[in-house]
């Protein structure tokens, strides 16, 4: 157990305090993550990515497992948008500025890795579903 904590703590690069470690704990176990240094990555990343809508990570995480295969190892930024306009997720320009906003910007011939995208794959799902239940209120 206190294994697990050791390993977040030097991902995240400094010391946390109990109830940080708890919350995080909890976040984890809701989204359904093994307490890995691989899940702690990705869950890091979503954190930071997207303070205010990582804890719905749940929420998509069935879709983005079959997405990630999809994503590979990585590919540049049209690519990236061409694959979210497929799925039906069309982020206006300052929404995908936002969402690189941690991975340097938004540019559409950089390449990005997987690294940097699934988690922005993530975000813009829970966008999708956002929107979504937000147009079914309105109906």
């Amino acid at each position: 157990m206190e294994q697990e904590r050791v390993v977040y703590e030097t991902l995240m690069g400094y010391r946390v305090n109990d109830v940080h470690w708890w919350r995080t704990k909890k976040a984890m176990q809701a989204c359904g993550f093994q307490m890995d240094k691989n899940r702690f990555e990705l869950f890091i990343n979503l954190r930071k990515t997207s303070p205010k809508y990582y804890a719905q990570f749940h929420k998509v995480k069935a879709v983005l497992d079959k997405k990630a295969v999809d994503i590979g190892e990585g590919m540049k930024g049209k690519d990236f948008v061409n694959f979210l306009e497929k799925e039906g997720i069309k982020p206006h320009q300052s929404t995908l500025s936002r969402w690189f906003s941690k991975a340097g910007g938004y540019k559409a011939r950089a390449f990005y890795s997987s690294k940097v995208l699934i988690p922005i794959a993530a975000i813009a799902l829970i966008y999708k579903s956002k929107n979504e239940a937000q147009l079914a209120k309105v109906s």
